[in-house]
């Protein structure tokens, strides 16, 4: 559990990574925490495999209505973990409802900033294809995570030629400020950065529980950290912004990180702060396939045991089983179905979308940095513990010289080939090391957590 805890911590000062993640632990669960909307933040909701929940008003919301909900807003934030299928599938479900209900809608996206503009442009007018957008905007440099998540998405907006833009800065201030701070940005550099907001005590709380209590560990580097995310918070929101203003007939819908989104406290803050703007928060709940069980569901199984076993008996007994329950209690347990859900705060989202919770990535991921090539290889700058390169014995300073046999021109060639391996494959890295040249080859296998 440490390294794990660590590793969040290497991936934070290299790139800040947005973050809505649940340990195993209750204490650091983020959908249960009692912040945000002061009309909401105290009650606790059922969020159902499969259903959409209007938290402001309670009810569950047929997904064929849910566009006309969300007309009423101008900017509409979906929030995702950047590696879960079934968040991005349900980014792509608000978008297609609200397209063909007839909504004029722009995409503003947290993984790229005004200077990528032109390159969304071209694509989806259909001047690039493919491959050609994703050198256009360096995507994994620029963003890294996965094309295969995204690709649905982009492929819907080159086809209904939906406006998208870039809603975020370059990563390189984020980065610069998660590591030596606020006070770091030259007076040139803050010119063209937003305010970062770092005075809420309830979005602070959010940010140490989602570091799982890694604040008091870190000292002074924490408040680092915390004003990148707030810094992060303030670009995005200022973004979508700006794509409503230039945009007056659209609905912007903003697709971002959770941990951005949540409780309405990062971006939602800055846009009701610095707008007027109508705005919205989606998020995907997961969901396990089997629900822990309750003390009711407890109740209702023990209930419907005595019964079968009244019947087997003697009716008149089966009676007398049934009558030690009062009859608004018996009547609360028949409404309960078999649905699997989960228990959140109601104050979490504006809507609440339970989805199937993953045991692992759609996609590996391997856990390592490299530099762009020299003398003939990609040195390994980094190795994230409890990954499959850590797991498998890259190390850091390996020079690789292929992978599977194939040389590649450039960085983005090397992770364009790894971000199309899947689960299951092998794989075979050609390494040098101060001591020669080594072959390391494996199957690809999740990495279970050794707590």
């Amino acid at each position: 559990m440490f390294f794990r805890k660590l590793a969040i911590v290497c991936l934070i000062l290299t790139f800040v990574t947005p973050l809505c993640a649940e340990d195993d632990e209750d204490v650091f669960d983020t959908t249960r925490l009692p912040i945000g909307n002061p009309a909401t933040k105290y009650d606790f909701c059922k969020v159902r495999l499969g259903h959409i929940l209007d938290t402001n008003g309670g009810q569950e919301v047929e997904k064929s209505a849910l566009a006309d909900r969300l007309k009423e807003y101008r900017i509409i934030m979906v929030g995702e973990s950047h590696t879960a299928q079934y968040h991005h599938k349900m980014q792509l479900d608000v978008i297609q409802a609200l397209v063909e209900s007839g909504v004029e809608v722009c995409l503003a996206l947290e993984f790229f900033n005004e200077s990528h503009d032109s390159a969304l442009n071209d694509y989806i007018s259909g001047k690039t294809n493919e491959e050609e957008f994703i050198a256009a905007v360096d995507y994994y440099n620029t963003w890294g995570h996965n094309y295969r998540y995204y690709k649905p998405i982009f492929n819907y907006a080159a086809e209904k030629k939906i406006k998208m833009f870039g809603a975020n800065i370059d990563h390189d201030y984020a980065s610069k400020v998660g590591r030596t701070g606020l006070k770091s940005l030259t007076p040139e550099e803050l010119q063209f950065l937003p305010e970062p907001d770092t005075t809420d005590a309830e979005h602070r709380f959010f940010f140490k529980t989602a570091m799982e209590g890694m604040d008091v560990l870190m000292g002074k580097q924490f408040g680092s950290i915390y004003a990148a995310q707030c810094l992060w918070d303030a670009a995005m929101g200022e973004g979508a912004i700006k794509a409503a203003q230039e945009n007056p007939d659209a609905v912007i819908v903003l697709l971002a990180g959770s941990g951005h989104v949540v409780y309405n406290l990062g971006i939602g803050k800055v846009i009701k702060k610095r707008s007027d703007f109508p705005v919205a928060s989606i998020i995907a709940v997961d969901v396990p396939d089997t629900t822990e069980e309750s003390l009711m569901m407890q109740v209702k199984k023990e209930l419907k045991k005595e019964r079968q076993e009244a019947v087997s008996a003697d009716s008149s007994n089966m009676a007398k089983k049934e009558s030690k329950m009062p009859p608004a209690m018996m009547e609360m347990m028949g409404k309960m179905d078999d649905t699997p859900y989960k228990i959140v705060v109601r104050s979490l989202a504006d809507f609440l979308w339970g989805v199937p919770k993953e045991d692992r990535e759609k996609y590996p991921s391997f856990g390592f940095s490299a530099s762009e090539k020299e003398e003939g290889g990609f040195k390994i700058k980094r190795i994230f513990p409890e990954t499959i390169a850590w797991k498998q014995g890259l190390q850091k300073g390996d020079a690789i010289l292929s992978i599977d046999g194939q040389k590649f021109a450039d960085l983005t060639e090397l992770r364009r080939h790894l971000a199309y391996k899947n689960w299951g494959e092998s794989i075979s890295f050609q390494v040098r090391r101060d001591d020669g040249e080594k072959e390391i080859s494996f199957n690809i296998e999740k990495i279970e957590d050794e707590d």
